[in-house]
């Protein structure tokens, strides 16, 4: 056997490693730990899979060999025996967990690479290829680490003899009859129903059932396949009649463009031709270089109202003018008075002096009253006053008072009447008597005054008013003016509302009539870059020249719907017939990948044939054997001859 390639999917540390091999000795270095041993194991792992024997003092070799990231094991390996190619595969994958530990699913396979079928059943390929158990390989072939392997003698021993067991003379009588049983058993068992015979024997019966399945598949093939040719040409007939409507459809867009040229080319003259009634419009309708807009009628309209407004507001103004100037005045004595309190510093100085007046009158008479009570005092002082009390010198100093007092009695009592006469003399002057009488003539004059001053005011204020009125009239006058000579008119000698009417119904007509000039031609304009921007990338010549005016007249009667109705119903036909096709196609790939080959299932029947009669044969040579041995020798003389032959 030659090993050829090992593809290593997951053991021990190793996952994805693919090793091929020379037909001569190949050597694997590497470091220690580097997976020397892991690959030798891997293929003693191909050969006979796990030892399914566990003990106490080491770990399981599948424990051992499971890689610790897929918990898995798998891998295959591709040998060469006797010139035919045989690929071994062997997974182990973990399945159920019983009594707390994990157990796992092992599955082999041996594949005839010529043929693709599985050979030799689920006999582990060490045994089938070496004919060795996985005891003698571990003993003999296979050396793994220092310290891994032991040799068991007796069991070499018996191998071996097994192995080169080739005729009775060298072992006894039973164990030949019990080799050759074991033979023949592997070929057929008692019964037939089991052994290689009967495992050929139904694969026999699995190719027949194949071959017929395969014929009738065959059968089908060729039906589905007569089914696609016709739905293949119905759908040929349909691309070819959609391809004509196609054509139809193609030369009816190219009439309908050439329509569309010359269409485009009418409205081009038309947007010309309003374009020039635009321009002539605004040229005949411009006056000094001014044209009439929305906003000039509008600014007509303002300074309009603007001098109706500020004709009404001047009229007004004259009105309360007047008014205020022909307003109801004070009477002459008032304005006497007023003018007599201008004379005397106005009302409030008027009003402080009299009020200090009568305060110096009222004093005057208050400290005369005591001064004539202290000239009374001394008096009677020097009178009565007798003993200690009319000394000289306080007689001297009582006189003296008593005579102060009486000068102050005449000099305040002189005072106080001359500021009471200056007090009747203004009450006199201002046409009154009294003090109190004087303040509320006082009073009446502050009053007077302010309402003179107030129509003073009031006037004067209509009057700045009447001014800035007629200002603003005329700066409205002057700014209408200014707007309606803007457009080359005179302005009005009279009847100005009446020339006012005119002249906007005048812009008014004027605006009107170009927005509708201006409407046309921006409709036109848009219209013809519409009908341009679609035939942008049309060559107006070339599509001309495709459309001959024979064929032209006759798409005239055509209608287009139908072309359009036709193209959709062969598409939708088209796209049902790939369906179709398609349908058939994937029952003939799963047909033909069903079906195989006749001829190829009755070549394998022909050599299962040879190979059960070789093996049948084999079977009645083995008989034959076992009943000469079980004839021929005795009991007594197959042990003496036993005992004779040296051990080997």
């Amino acid at each position: 056997m030659i090993i050829e390639k090992i593809d290593i999917k997951s053991f021990g540390r190793i996952t994805d490693m693919t090793l091929n091999f020379s037909k001569t000795v190949n050597v694997i270095e590497g470091d220690n730990e580097a997976g020397k041993s892991t690959i030798a194991a891997f293929i003693k792992y191909m050969l006979f899979g796990f030892d399914s024997a566990e003990s106490e003092e080491r770990v399981s070799e599948r424990r051992k060999r499971i890689n610790w990231q897929t918990g898995t094991a798998a891998g295959s390996m591709l040998v060469t025996v006797k010139g035919k190619q045989y690929l071994i595969s062997r997974s182990t994958t973990p399945s159920t967990v019983v009594n707390g530990r994990m157990t796992y699913k092992e599955e082999s396979s041996i594949i005839d690479v010529e043929s693709g079928n599985n050979a030799f059943g689920k006999m582990p390929a060490g045994e089938v290829f070496f004919g060795v158990n996985r005891e003698l390989f571990e003993n003999t072939a296979f050396l793994g680490q220092i310290g891994d392997s032991s040799i068991n003698e007796g069991s070499v021993k018996e191998s071996i003899e097994n192995i080169l067991f080739s005729g009775a003379e060298k072992l006894n009588n039973q164990r030949a009859c019990a080799k050759i049983r074991e033979k023949m058993d592997g070929i057929i068992r008692e019964g037939g129903q089991s052994g290689v015979v009967a495992e050929l024997r139904r694969k026999y019966a699995e190719l027949q059932a194949a071959m017929e399945r395969s014929d009738e598949d065959n059968k089908q093939i060729l039906a589905k396949e007569a089914e696609l040719y016709h739905i293949r040409r119905e759908r040929a007939d349909a691309e070819e009649k959609l391809n004509g409507l196609y054509d139809l459809n193609d030369c009816y867009k190219n009439v309908m463009l050439i329509q569309t040229f010359d269409k485009l080319h009418e409205l081009e003259e038309d947007s010309q031709a309003k374009s020039t009634a635009y321009d002539e419009f605004i040229s005949d309708n411009t006056r000094a270089g001014f044209v009439p807009t929305e906003q000039y009628l509008s600014d007509i309209s303002t300074a309009r109202r603007n001098v109706n407004d500020a004709y009404h507001n001047l009229n007004e103004r004259e009105s309360d003018f007047e008014r205020e100037k022909n307003a109801i005045g004070i009477t002459k004595e008032i304005e006497s008075a007023i003018e007599l309190s201008d004379a005397m510093g106005g009302e409030e100085a008027l009003l402080n002096r009299v009020v200090g007046l009568r305060k110096t009158f009222t004093g005057s008479i208050l400290f005369s009253i005591l001064c004539a009570l202290g000239f009374i005092a001394a008096l009677v002082y020097e009178l009565v006053a007798t003993g200690a009390l009319a000394t000289l010198a306080l007689r001297i100093i009582v006189g003296v008072i008593g005579l102060a007092a009486l000068v102050g009695v005449d000099i305040l009592l002189f005072k106080a009447i001359k500021k009471n006469k200056v007090l009747a003399k203004l009450a006199s002057d201002f046409g009154v008597s009294g003090f109190q009488n004087l303040k509320g003539k006082i009073a009446v004059i502050a009053e007077a005054r302010e309402k003179r001053d107030g129509m003073i005011r009031s006037t004067e204020s209509a009057r700045v008013a009447l001014d800035e009125a007629r200002v603003a009239y005329d700066n409205a006058k002057t700014e209408l003016t200014r707007i309606i000579v803007r457009w080359g008119e005179e302005p009005p000698t009279q009847d100005l509302n009446d020339f006012l009417n005119k002249l906007e119904l005048k812009v008014s007509s004027f605006l009107e009539k170009q927005n509708i000039l201006l409407e046309e031609k921006k409709v036109a304009e848009i219209t013809v870059k519409d009908i341009r921007r679609t035939l942008a990338d049309k060559n107006e010549i070339n599509v001309r020249a495709q459309v001959s005016p024979l064929k032209r007249k006759s798409l005239s009667n055509i209608n287009h719907d139908q072309i359009i109705t036709g193209i959709a119903l062969f598409k939708n036909k088209i796209t049902e017939q790939d369906r179709l096709a398609f349908n058939v196609e994937s029952e003939l790939v799963t047909l033909k990948a069903r079906a195989g080959d006749p001829a190829e299932y009755h070549a394998k029947m022909v050599a299962l044939e040879e190979k059960i009669e070789e093996l049948t044969n084999k079977h009645k040579a083995y008989f034959v054997a076992l009943k000469a041995l079980e004839t021929i020798f005795a009991p007594e003389f197959l042990q003496d001859l036993v005992n004779s032959q040296p051990n080997l």
